[in-house]
């Protein structure tokens, strides 16, 4: 036990130091002498020379060196490490923290239960002094060590025995010098943890509408898109009308239409705007202006009359602009249309969130079909109030709404607008040469000189808005093009994948060629954003703890100060916290016991109004078949065991953690071209550097159906998360893709598979419908959805599971604390013994 517990210990039992007490009051320096004497405590000199009129100040700043005696010779001055410890316990009583749990203590029976064990740990990690006081081995401080220490209890990985002493110091109501003494003492003593404690400090996971087919009903679609946008939404954005609708930069047979069209208002309203403004009036009023006005328009205003005129089942828009349909049948396709709309014969304020996501449904439907789409141009028409908009990959933003009747000329100018503007005005996508029978790029080589790429067929594409948006296409070498909308916060996936290879690393697709398109900050330049637009009901509160977690510290003030006076190369414990980072524990604890009725959003905002994202496209090598088109069951496990073997050459060898394993993120590829390997991974866009800090990204999307329990739940990502995610991959491939891909043969897939709780809901369901799915009895109702040709993978899901998991009742989801190769070693032998049955039979 710490000398200099015991020194505050025997101070207090001599009436010399009491908790709670200010000590004001002159101290008669030789009755503290033998007592300082006794324990060997330097005297500070400035004390004696300057005077004091606290027993404390006279001891001057002790070393504080928990598991060491403490030496004369030192002088406090001199040792860089030191820390008031007794000031600290002296001036942060426990108080009544501990009141009522002693209470519970003294009346309950002799038996330790977990619940009342984690009570006491929870009061004493949000207590003031836990905060300050650093740990034994000097690595933390007392709360981050008891936070771990009740993480584990509550997962039933600790000896209830090992807190009796503590139990004991609580129930007998002895000082705080005898309880902290109690707590140094359970954190030297109990074991190390099996598991590496979580952390909440990286880029929080958002989710996204990519997940769900376009066959999802609207409420489920509407309600992941508001989560996409809710954050980075803005209207009455300066400058929005003249970036888009300027007229000034227009030729002159658009300003003719504008002039034109201007003569259908008397100069108080639109003179055969209909006086009840339903779809129908309002549509063939529109049409009218179009006929007399816009004959010469390249682009051609259209509305559905049923509800089946698109081919695809993204919804049906009221009213949109596209280039003139030529087909015969009188259908659309999202992949022609240019421009979206909402009409409604009413102006309803409270309205405004659903038909925004109206316009988002519609949206997602656009970039769905057009993936290379830079932006796309929305409006509402509700009565004679209209609001433009423009969706791109950071969000929606708007001009505002306005009257048509009273500002007749933004109307005018977006109708010409929407109907002559050119492709780079409308957001197409005019980096890919399009020519009449193939597409091409033109990107630069690792030399810096130009290649002429041919793009085939789209392999992956994302249906969401807020996203990387990432796409893939065959080229004509056996290679992939890959665009996306990367943060301008992280690492570009070019460098890492040069990273990886100047490591060595195995198995991960190689760097062909390079090219930065464009960005979010160019496509927004010359607007000027104002406060993101709040939501009604939307805003979340967090509620106070209560009090009998924390202690009442009335001398907060005094301890603000000393943090502030802190040296700025003090690091780690030895820093007093700021109230900031004392809140983050406690917020972590409450998380835990869900005191706050309320969660926050995952997705945090940062100081600048929205995020900027670079758009580029990869040439990579080689190319292969996504995971999902895997044709035998050989296969698919071949392809799964050495995208993970792949997975451990990037993390041991490259030092890089994946953070995105999803079937479309591996593929199967031909060992002859792809170093030995029958499965590689792509879209290094999340990876990040072992043991770095946050990229500043303001979130990071993932697939839901693959991610990780702990994840799912905020906890920064590891390596075994990663390994938990394969795993994913490989029963939704057997248990879902294998339907589609043909294994079933005459029997029929489950009508309502369990594991669409993987893909609907929010991360705090889908995590929890994983964690019953993990049991030994939940994976066998998932196993029970796999074909029966698939019976031969059965045991190597319930190995895995063991692996992963563990034995116990109570499922282990976190990441061991030994080498990480024995985890990897045990899933591929366990793979490997499978394949080899396969290949024997």
């Amino acid at each position: 036990m710490s000398v200099l517990l015991l020194t505050l210990k025997t101070a207090s039992q001599q009436g010399q130091i009491k908790p709670g007490n200010t000590h004001t009051k002159p101290v008669d320096t030789v009755l503290l002498s033998p007592f300082m004497m006794q324990h060997r405590i330097p005297v500070c000199p400035s004390a004696i020379r300057h005077g004091f009129s606290h027993p404390l100040d006279l001891l001057g700043p002790l070393p504080w060196l928990w598991p060491c005696v403490l030496k004369s010779s030192q002088r406090a001055e001199e040792n860089t490490d030191t820390i008031f410890g007794i000031r600290i316990i002296a001036e942060n009583p426990l108080g009544d923290a501990l009141k009522n749990i002693r209470i519970k203590l003294r009346h309950g029976d002799d038996v330790l239960s977990e619940s009342i064990v984690a009570s006491l740990l929870g009061a004493l990690v949000t207590s003031s002094a836990a905060l300050d006081l650093p740990a034994p081995d000097g690595t933390t401080d007392v709360a981050e060590k008891l936070f771990i220490i009740r993480r584990n209890v509550r997962r039933g990985t600790l000896k209830l025995g090992n807190f009796k002493p503590l139990i004991d110091v609580v129930v007998t109501n002895s000082t705080d010098a005898e309880i902290w003494a109690a707590v140094i003492e359970l954190i030297n003593t109990v074991p190390p943890p099996s598991t590496i404690a979580p952390t909440f400090k990286g880029t929080p996971v958002k989710t996204s509408s990519s997940r769900l087919a376009d066959s999802e009903t609207r409420d489920i679609v509407e309600g992941e898109l508001f989560e996409e946008i809710k954050n980075c939404t803005f209207r009455n954005v300066k400058g929005f009308c003249d970036k888009f609708f300027d007229p000034k930069t227009w030729r002159r047979e658009q300003k003719a239409m504008l002039r034109a069209i201007m003569t259908a208002h008397n100069g108080e309203t639109w003179i055969e705007f209909p006086s009840t403004p339903d779809e129908k009036p309002v549509w063939d009023w529109l049409w009218s202006l179009e006929d007399r006005f816009l004959t010469n328009a390249p682009h051609k205003l259209y509305t559905t009359r049923t509800a089946n005129q698109f081919k695809e089942r993204k919804g049906q828009m009221d009213i949109f602009w596209q280039t003139p349909a030529t087909n015969a049948n009188d259908t659309f396709e999202y992949k022609q249309v240019l421009v979206v709309g909402e009409q409604k014969k009413s102006y309803d304020t409270g309205r405004f969130k659903a038909t925004l996501l109206q316009l988002a449904r519609y949206v997602r439907g656009v970039f769905a079909d057009q993936p290379t789409r830079r932006f796309v141009h929305a409006f509402s028409l509700c009565a004679s109030t209209m609001e433009l908009w423009v969706f791109d990959r950071s969000g929606p933003y708007s001009s505002g709404p306005f009257d048509i009747h009273d500002e007749p000329d933004k109307f005018a100018r977006a109708l010409v607008g929407y109907a002559t503007i050119d492709d780079d005005a409308m957001g197409l996508d005019t980096f890919i040469e399009r020519g009449d029978a193939c597409r091409h790029v033109t990107l630069d080589d690792a030399s810096g000189n130009k290649m002429r790429v041919r793009l085939d067929k789209a392999i992956v594409r994302q249906r969401a808005i807020v996203c990387r948006g990432t796409t893939c296409y065959r080229t004509q070498n056996n290679q992939v093009a890959k665009f996306s909308w990367a943060s301008d916060k992280r690492k570009l996936e070019a460098e890492q994948l040069k990273l990886a290879e100047q490591r060595g690393v195995k198995g991960v697709a190689r760097l062909v060629a390079y090219r930065q398109i464009t960005t979010i900050v160019e496509l927004r330049e010359g607007l000027e954003f104002p406060e993101r637009h709040p939501f009604r009901g939307e805003t979340v509160h967090f509620e106070d703890p209560p009090s009998a977690t924390g202690s009442t510290n009335t001398s907060s003030h005094k301890r603000e100060s000393s943090s502030d006076n802190t040296s700025d190369n003090a690091s780690g414990p030895k820093k007093r916290r700021s109230n900031s980072q004392k809140s983050r524990l406690a917020t972590e604890l409450n998380d835990e016991l869900s005191i706050g009725k309320a969660k926050p959003s995952l997705y945090t905002p940062s100081e600048d109004p929205w995020e900027n994202r670079i758009y580029s496209c990869l040439l990579v090598s080689p190319a292969g078949r996504v995971i999902s088109e895997f044709m035998t069951i050989k296969e698919l496990l071949e392809s799964m065991r050495d995208a993970i073997k792949v997975h451990q050459s990037l993390y041991i060898a490259g030092n890089i953690l994946h953070r995105d394993i999803s079937s479309n993120n591996i593929i199967i590829t031909q060992p002859e071209t792809a170093e030995g390997f029958k499965g590689m991974l792509i879209d290094l866009d999340l990876a990040k550097v072992r043991d770095s800090g946050p990229s500043g990204a303001r979130h990071q999307t993932g697939t839901m159906q693959f991610m990780a329990i702990e994840v799912l739940r905020t906890a920064d990502h590891t390596y075994r998360h990663d390994l938990e995610s394969f795993f994913y991959v490989l029963l939704w491939m057997c248990a879902r893709q294998s339907w589609d891909n043909g294994f079933g043969g005459k029997e029929e897939p489950p009508r309502d598979s369990i594991l669409r709780k993987w893909e609907i809901g929010t991360l705090k369901h889908i995590a929890n419908a994983k964690v019953g799915h993990m049991t030994v009895n939940g994976l066998e109702e998932v196993m029970d959805e796999f074909p029966d040709i698939f019976d031969v993978v059965k045991p190597l899901c319930l190995k895995i599971r063991s692996i992963m998991f563990g034995e116990t009742a109570r499922l282990n989801i976190g990441t061991p604390s030994s080498d990480p190769d024995e985890l990897y070693r045990a899933i591929i032998t366990a793979y490997d013994e499978v394949i080899d049955a396969l290949i024997k039979n």
